[in-house]
């Protein structure tokens, strides 16, 4: 099992310390991102999709406009329903070529390398239960190299 930060149990008659929310709501728009975390998790099912794993990511974002940056949590469902959305993560930050065509191989073992990945997203921001939270609208290919130059690929 793996040392997770599991919290500090407070009894009734105990003190803790003041403490702000780290969270913060960022503008829609374009960040860079940095995956700063990844975990396995498993996904109950729905209605719309059987159970599956899930990759759990932590993104440190920023954006090269405004210096705002946050960390923003997307959970990767590993089902076929909604493939597209690992082949844009894979394809962001340069885990598959960009060139991958509807039909290529995709190995899920690609997640055991996205620690310390770099790309660009686009957030959005999205309102669940009365309070608005940070959600990507998608992965965004890399920009294109400056004339002549090629994606080098992953080496994976």
């Amino acid at each position: 099992m793996a040392n997770a930060d599991l919290g500090q149990s407070y009894g009734w008659e105990d003190e803790g310390k003041v403490q702000e929310s780290e969270f913060v709501l960022l503008a829609p728009g374009i960040y860079d991102y940095t995956v700063t975390k990844f975990e396995r998790g498993r996904f109950d099912g729905s209605e719309k999709m059987a159970a599956c794993p899930m990759a759990k990511l932590t993104l440190h974002c920023k954006s090269a406009e405004t210096g705002m940056e946050s960390d923003v949590f997307v959970n990767l469902q590993l089902n076929s329903k909604v493939l597209f959305r690992i082949t844009q993560f894979f394809k962001s930050c340069g885990l598959l070529p960009l060139d991958a065509k509807q039909g290529d191989g995709m190995p899920m073992s690609l997640f055991n390398h996205v620690m310390g990945r770099t790309g660009r997203l686009k957030l959005r921001n999205h309102t669940y239960n009365g309070r608005e939270y940070n959600d990507v609208e998608e992965f965004l290919k890399p920009e294109p190299q400056a004339a002549g130059a090629s994606w080098g690929g992953s080496g994976f």
